[in-house]
């Protein structure tokens, strides 16, 4: 290693060494970093969130909970679940 660049590097007065603009170098080092961070970061969340509402946003037709409830109740009666009186009172209550 040459002595003299150490020196230089090492000579008291500012601080930083070979920072001659008083180390503001850092400060931007960082702010690049957490703007490169938040960069990446948004970019995931925007594809999560397409990816989800993709998800969300299936073909098929919207069942509204009454319609889902009557369908239940159409299908245990199918099946022999209930019989034709329970069938019917539980359709009642359900209108």
């Amino acid at each position: 290693m040459n002595t003299g660049y150490a020196l230089v590097v090492a000579a008291p007065g500012d601080g930083w060494g070979h920072m001659g603009d008083g180390g503001w170098m850092w400060v931007w080092g960082a702010a690049m970093v957490l703007l490169w961070v938040a960069v990446v970061g948004a970019a995931a969340w925007l594809i999560i969130r397409a990816a989800a509402s993709r998800r969300v946003d299936s073909p098929g037709p919207r069942v509204t909970g009454m319609e889902r409830a009557r369908a239940i109740l159409a299908e245990r009666y199918a099946r022999g679940e209930i019989g034709t009186e329970e069938y019917d009172e539980r359709l009642a209550k359900l209108r």
